[in-house]
């Protein structure tokens, strides 16, 4: 949700003479600041707004109060609701759930741009400029373009002859939001905006604002802003205060399937630090009677998609529960045809947020603990681990670089992504072989680029030749910038590693055995999806054996090594495509022509 006349922008030269490009710049600006309330509005540094919020499905209430250094916002739409307050370079954020979580530096510098923006403060000094006039809804607009950093821009559509805000756009970390004002009223001398349509990018659905009342220049009120008491959302039976070490299923060694009863049903949830929230495949929820109450945009490694949400979930994992929880319900099916294997829950954040969460890879155990009795095992080596946009990120280097943030992803099924914001300067595909890939979850599969990253050190521990994708600005999570990248399962599966969320660190010991083990990689080019008893050709890899051998996107593989697509599955073929250099790979079409490749190394 974005506020009422939110901001941030980037700067676009013209191309005209500097003086008079200053000329039209400032008369623009002096248009839009008459219209708005000339002095008033210049003086005004605070807003307090209540409303109704409406979807399309879901109605709810909205306030937000922005006052001199900090914002205030809580809204509803059903059960999706939100509860947040920056307050200078920190603040804090209340989950779906109920939990309280500090908020990142960079959702308190992106809430400090927008108030900029509020009034006048983005529009003043050389961050301003005007951009050339555009066909808005049928009607030529003038854009004032604010700028606080590469990414982030603010733009103001304004009507040429009055000044007046038609509607605004704001670009925050890649992804856009659409603003359309209307039902101006004044508010002790400055226009406020009572009607906003707004709409992100990619997003179906359209959310409308109506203001019921507004408050200039409010008086500050720091109960308002004051951090919430958590609400508690586990249990342990019988007084316990942790779980006895539990087996779980390391799938393919890249992902956790832990038992779990979801309000008494029983299922496997796969272990995700990577999800803002816990997810139920929609039809899963249905066979347990859960209803959506709630609809919201959701963000993953493929793209945006859409989310319901249900309250009142309660999961049982050994003598563990975690007890009204609101999650969120998506057709998780595709990603399940992906990996190989059914996948009605995937389990969030929710779990580490208040557990310490402890997992041995080497006897494929998990264990949960009250953080108030948790006593570290020696030798474990501390990470810090901070909150960045809904999840969390630890420290690491790439081939000798200075440490950065990293998303702490469990449910990542390859060791490493690497984010344009941090590959692209560096100009790292320049100089390394380099294929293609389809790469993805949540939002579908999208096509990016494949390559071996020299060294990653994590812990003290380097990692040598590790498969990494490169993501691009494409609107998904690998479009972030409050990290550099994420590291995932392959990496973290070498350590004996514990989550201590609640001290705001990770325990990691490096695991002898596993550390300098060369890491599983892709030496086919066949990227496949299993089908109706066939390996479909959703791509075949730039460079690959498979491209060499002639194989083409859309042919099906009905047989490998002589054995059924059906019966050796997802896990059979890939232990096949990552065996070693110089192995052969006999493929039968269903065309039944005979295919020969050689493996090797392309990226």
């Amino acid at each position: 949700m974005k506020s009422i006349l939110m901001a941030a922008a980037a700067v676009c030269a013209l191309g005209l003479p500097a003086v008079a490009q200053a000329d039209a710049r400032s008369d623009a600006v002096a248009r839009y600041v008459a219209w708005r309330g000339g002095s008033a509005f210049e003086k005004a540094d605070g807003l307090l707004v209540k409303g109704v919020t409406d979807n399309g499905r879901f109605k709810g209430a909205l306030e937000r109060r922005i006052e001199p250094g900090r914002t205030l916002e809580k809204f509803n739409l059903g059960s999706a609701t939100t509860h947040r307050a920056f307050i200078g370079d920190s603040g804090w954020t209340v989950s779906l759930s109920g939990q309280v979580e500090t908020a990142s530096k960079g959702a308190a510098q992106q809430a400090a741009n927008r108030r900029l923006a509020l009034f006048d403060d983005a529009l003043r000094g050389d961050k301003l400029s005007l951009q050339p006039d555009e066909t808005f809804d049928g009607k030529t607009v003038q854009v004032l373009r604010a700028s606080f950093d590469e990414r982030d821009r603010y733009d103001l559509l304004i009507d040429p002859a009055t000044g007046a805000l038609i509607a605004d756009r704001l670009v925050e970390s890649g992804q856009s939001t659409l603003t359309r004002y209307d039902d101006w009223r004044t508010v002790e001398g400055v226009r406020i905006a009572f009607k906003e349509v707004q709409q992100i990018a990619d997003d179906p659905f359209k959310t409308t604002i109506t203001l019921t009342s507004a408050d200039l220049n409010p008086k500050a009120d720091a109960k308002a802003f004051a951090r919430p008491t958590p609400k508690q959302i586990f249990a342990f039976a019988d007084g316990k205060t942790a779980t006895a070490p539990m087996g779980f299923e390391f799938y393919l060694g890249s992902r956790i399937y832990i038992p779990a009863t979801i309000n008494g049903a029983q299922t496997h949830v796969l272990l995700d630090s990577g999800a803002e929230a816990t997810v139920l495949d929609k039809a899963f929820a249905e066979s347990i009677g859960l209803k959506a109450s709630a609809i919201v945009p959701a963000a993953g490694t493929g793209g945006r998609d859409v989310a319901e949400l249900a309250s009142g979930v309660t999961i049982r994992i050994g003598d563990m529960t975690l007890r009204d929880i609101t999650v969120a319900l998506m057709d998780l099916k595709p990603i399940a045809d992906m990996i190989g294997r059914p996948l009605p829950v995937i389990l969030g954040k929710e779990v580490f947020n208040e557990l310490v969460v402890d997992l041995d890879f080497a006897s494929k155990t998990i264990a949960f603990q009250d953080p108030a009795k948790f006593t570290p095992k020696p030798g474990a080596v501390p990470v810090p681990v901070t909150s960045t946009g809904g999840i969390h990120a630890i420290p690491a280097s790439l081939e000798g670089g200075e440490p950065v943030l990293f998303d702490f992803d469990l449910g990542n099924g390859g060791p490493l992504l690497v984010f344009p914001g941090y590959w692209k300067p560096r100009g790292m595909l320049a100089d390394r072989p380099t294929s293609k890939s389809l790469s993805g979850a949540i939002g579908g599969l999208k096509t990016r680029s494949v390559a071996t990253v020299k060294t990653l050190t994590l812990a003290g521990v380097t990692f040598r030749d590790i498969p990494a994708v490169f993501g691009d600005e494409d609107g998904s999570a690998l479009d972030a910038t409050h990290t550099q990248g994420n590291i995932g399962m392959p990496i973290l599966n070498r350590f004996d590693l514990t989550t201590d969320y609640p001290r705001n660190r990770l325990l990691l010991k490096p695991r002898a055995e596993a550390v300098a083990l060369p890491f599983t990689k892709d030496r086919s080019g066949l990227v496949p999806q299993l089908k109706d008893g066939g390996f479909v050709l959703a791509m075949v890899s730039p460079g690959s054996p498979a491209e060499t051998a002639g194989l083409k996107a859309g042919q099906v593989i009905t047989a490998v090594e002589g054995k059924p697509a059906a019966e050796l599955g997802v896990a059979g073929l890939s232990k096949l495509r990552t065996a070693p250099a110089g192995m052969p790979l006999k493929l039968t079409l269903s065309s039944g022509e005979t295919v020969n490749l050689i493996l090797k190394d392309y990226y």
